[in-house]
């Protein structure tokens, strides 16, 4: 398979909360937290540089002389534009210039042709780029990319080293690798927008995982007697301990599996002053004195 050298960009992992439903967590300072069920994103950071929807190199179509260059690098042409004309002179023969058409609207991008030289049919002449669109190709390890692929086309916000922020859509994962490197290619499609230029190097996360359910700060769950217990502020506003079973870690916070019902409210942090039976009111109480 076929592909240009991949941008080499270390892979990482991030997790994000989804906005399905957002946790009912205190703000900063809160005493207590209310649990509740969210969606969680695991991703992967990947980058590559932006391209143009499409590259048109522009030949020419019989043999003979460069009468006219119109085309320049940088300049804006629209389909059917006329960049260039050959003129060809035959002995017997009378021809009218032969013109060099654009077959795309886009932007010069490289100019092949010289001024009263000789050139062959099929020679290439002018090179154009669609610049209504970009594509970008990001490289994928074997393990993210089967990953990637059950997600499906997504949307993506990527962002750049000087912070232009661009909105896309990831489109697939190659079926096959490189197999000299192993890597899959993820594809990305960008409309045209403010700050979208040809050769950007762009980074974005990837989603690769979504998980529902609960979550709490990793420093909340304990481990006693063997057992993993979270501290919670029962119905009648007294703490006690409830032994709960834990997941992965999500960053931050670890998934809670069983053990905590929704809408259950618990300490935003431990302090030191949490006792089985002390009511919530004696909890913000020890909190003051010891502050």
């Amino acid at each position: 398979m076929h592909r240009s050298m991949p941008l080499f960009i270390a892979v990482f992992m991030s997790v994000a909360a989804g906005a399905q439903q957002a946790p009912a967590r205190g703000g900063p300072g809160s005493l207590v937290s209310v649990s509740a069920v969210e969606t969680r994103t695991t991703s992967i950071g990947v980058a590559g540089r932006l391209e143009p929807a499409r590259r048109i190199v522009h030949t020419v179509g019989a043999a003979g002389v460069v009468e006219r260059v119109y085309a320049r690098v940088g300049d804006a042409v629209t389909e059917g534009q006329v960049l260039a004309t050959i003129g060809r002179d035959e002995p017997g023969e009378s021809y009218r210039p032969l013109s060099v058409v654009s077959r795309v609207a886009g932007r010069v991008s490289e100019v092949l042709l010289i001024q009263g030289a000789e050139v062959k049919a099929g020679a290439e002449a002018v090179a154009v780029v669609d610049d209504s669109a970009f594509r970008l190709v990001a490289a994928l390890s074997d393990k993210d990319a089967f990953r990637v692929a059950d997600g499906g086309a997504s949307p993506v916000v990527a962002r750049s080293a000087d912070g232009v922020v661009l909105r896309g859509d990831l489109v697939g994962v190659s079926t096959e690798p490189d197999y000299a490197t192993g890597l899959f290619d993820a594809t990305l499609r960008f409309a045209a927008q403010p700050g979208a230029r040809i050769g950007m190097v762009l980074f974005m996360d990837l989603p690769v995982e979504s998980v529902r359910g609960q979550f709490v700060a990793q420093g909340l769950v304990v481990r006693r007697f063997g057992r993993s217990v979270l501290w919670v502020v029962g119905e009648d506003d007294r703490l006690r301990q409830v032994q709960v079973t834990t997941g992965r870690p999500y960053g931050a916070d670890i998934q809670v599996l069983s053990g905590l019902a929704p809408g259950t409210r618990y300490p935003s942090r431990l302090t030191g002053f949490e006792k089985e039976g002390m009511s919530l009111e004696e909890y913000r109480e020890a909190q003051k004195k010891g502050s």
